[in-house]
């Protein structure tokens, strides 16, 4: 989710180290990611040498004041429940916000409107869906599992349906509705046999 500068930018603030910062990371994906343990379990299924005892980094966390105190952490033995972890809303925020390039870089290069019967309409729309900015800006984020590589892809085929005058959508349901494969599926011309890489500009 983070490049190395961001990462050591996190640690250095909230005086963490990597492995209490990777074990936050994969517990905040759990928590966003609507109950998918994939990230959670792998971390889990780590041998104790190669990570801190559960307890020992809830406690540290929570010392650090970046677990909230409300939180009971469980005793030796007992069941450790990653969704019932509350974590401080400042951290989580700061650490977002580290994520929000990608969403970033998205809302600027999508076009402002878009050609439909003739007329232009605004589609860089997002307040219907989202409560702000930095709301969209994870959204996506989340949505695309914050991995760089389908983002690059993502704005490649924006910059393509833009010269093709392809965007009628709005920004908010561009993401929502994953319409980017569609773009996939019309310029590879999956789509009614049509290669669109041949299409002219309207």
């Amino acid at each position: 989710m983070h490049n190395i500068d961001e990462q050591l930018v996190l640690m250095e603030k909230y005086r963490i180290t990597s492995d209490e910062l990777l074990f936050l990371t994969v517990l905040l994906l759990l928590q966003d990611g609507e109950g998918d343990y994939t990230f959670i379990s792998q971390y889990l299924s780590l041998p104790t040498d190669c990570r801190n005892g559960i307890r020992e980094s809830l406690i540290s966390l929570q010392n650090k004041e970046i677990i909230t105190k409300a939180y009971k952490v469980p005793n030796v033995g007992e069941k450790f429940v990653p969704e019932d972890v509350t974590i401080n809303k400042n951290f989580v925020k700061n650490f977002y916000r580290c994520s929000f390039d990608m969403g970033k870089e998205l809302f600027e290069i999508y076009p402002m409107f878009g050609i439909i019967n003739g007329e232009p309409v605004g589609i860089r729309s997002i307040s219907k869906k989202f409560d702000s900015l930095e709301d969209f800006y994870r959204y996506y984020g989340k949505t695309i599992s914050w991995k760089p590589e389908k983002h690059e892809y993502i704005m490649e085929l924006v910059e393509w349906a833009k010269e093709k005058n392809l965007l009628v959508t709005t920004l908010a349901n561009f993401v929502i509705d994953h319409k980017w494969e569609e773009l996939e599926a019309l310029r590879s011309g999956e789509i009614a046999n049509i290669d669109f890489n041949a299409v002219k500009q309207l």
